[in-house]
């Protein structure tokens, strides 16, 4: 028989779906061919029982060529955009109420309700935020006036530290972007007049002097501060120079790092009761839906869920429900994992040694100790590190 492809079927105003049933029905289907009406859909039901779809401006002439080929036809169903639509002129509220919301989702996609940051990492979004609506973009602004370049001005005169910026909206959603500017790499003037102090109290294992005159030697004790190399050259044979000083010196420092915590601890537990309370933003407006504003008395959590009426890449209304959940709970005294916690402090020292180092050392030995007070558990690192002591102080005469 004649078909016709799914995509045209879209196309139609309306369809009804049929079945014919006769001694032999597909005879019907080749006299629909035949006759130049498209049909789709066909396939065996039952013993001499066939169903198909044709468009509803056919059914006449289908039930003609039913009569003629001792078929009897009827009609399952009806669909298409022609009996949608008459269905709906009998609701006419809800014609009306579809058009408003149409009007609504119209007029709201003129104006912001959601603001997205990307591409800071030293400016906060908080002052990226509040410069845009010192600005004109802020949660509910009218878009369609926005002046990109006037923006992007006053927004670089605002912070400095950006160096570009847009604006993109797209579905009452406005995505800023920004890049910062490149911070100017510190000079350094090797020609100024600097000294070699020590950053750390230790023992001098090695010296490595550039320039300038050492202060101290190796096996010497310094404490943090002292100088090791002075930029100050004097001669007996000429005026006394200011030089800058650079070295590199290696010292013994020990380290007595400690670190405590509780042996006993407090953790929920949950009594499965649980109180929850609605509230509508509109537009930055909260509306509550109840009448106690201080939320829950006693021990619980609160759980804030948020259902904002939106279709991501679509649509997006200034409109929020939130959803406030409060599990209560009782704490419960506890004992902690004494291994574990000791575990977890050694760490903890482990890594503010490294911390302190800063890079430029390594350890040489190191033990811990723990012990137990008023409920604490106390462990204490010491360590014994080889590093890099010298740092370049300005020479004050």
């Amino acid at each position: 028989g004649k078909t016709i492809d799914p995509d045209s079927r879209l196309l139609l105003t309306s369809y009804s779906s049929r079945w014919a049933k006769g001694a032999y029905p597909a005879n019907i289907l080749n006299r629909m061919a035949r006759a130049g009406i498209d049909f789709w859909d066909a396939e065996p039901a039952e013993d001499f029982v066939v169903r198909f779809t044709v468009r509803s401006s056919d059914q006449e002439k289908v039930a003609r060529i039913a009569g003629s080929s001792l078929c009897t036809v009827k009609a399952l169903e009806k669909r298409g955009s022609v009996v949608l639509l008459r269905r709906l002129r009998r609701r006419r509220m809800l014609l009306a109420c579809l058009a408003i919301c149409l009007l609504i989702l119209g007029a709201s996609s003129l104006y912001i309700w959601d603001i997205e940051v990307t591409g800071n990492e030293a400016v906060s979004d908080g002052e990226i935020l509040r410069a845009l609506e010192e600005c004109g973009v802020s949660i509910g602004s009218f878009w369609p006036n926005f002046s990109s370049d006037l923006i992007r001005n006053s927004m670089i005169l605002k912070i400095p530290e950006l160096r570009w910026m847009t604006v993109n909206v797209s579905n009452s959603r406005a995505e800023v972007i920004v890049r910062e500017r490149v911070p100017k790499p510190e000079i350094i003037d090797n020609d100024a007049p600097v000294s070699v102090t020590a950053r750390k109290t230790g023992i001098i294992k090695k010296m490595n002097v550039l320039q300038g005159r050492p202060a101290v030697g190796v096996g010497n004790a310094v404490v943090a501060g002292e100088t090791l190399v002075t930029g100050v050259m004097e001669s007996p044979y000429a005026d006394t120079r200011h030089v800058h000083a650079m070295a590199e010196i290696e010292a013994a420092v020990w380290y007595e790092l400690t670190a405590q915590a509780e042996l006993f601890t407090y953790e929920k537990a949950y009594s499965g009761r649980s109180g929850s309370r609605w509230a509508l933003n509109l537009g930055g407006e909260r509306i509550n839906f109840y009448r106690n504003t201080g939320g829950n008395s006693g021990s619980c959590d609160k759980i804030t869920s948020e259902y904002p009426f939106a279709l991501e890449g679509v649509f997006t209304l200034p409109i929020t429900l939130v959803r406030e959940e409060f599990p209560e709970y009782e704490l419960v005294r506890t004992a902690r994992d004494e291994t574990a916690l000791e575990s977890s402090l050694e760490a903890e020292l482990i890594s503010v040694l490294e911390q302190e180092m800063d890079g430029r050392g390594e350890v040489i030995s190191s033990a811990f100790s723990a012990s137990k007070q008023n409920g604490l558990l106390i462990v204490t690192l010491r360590a014994e590190c080889r590093e890099d002591i010298a740092v370049e102080t300005p020479f004050v005469p």
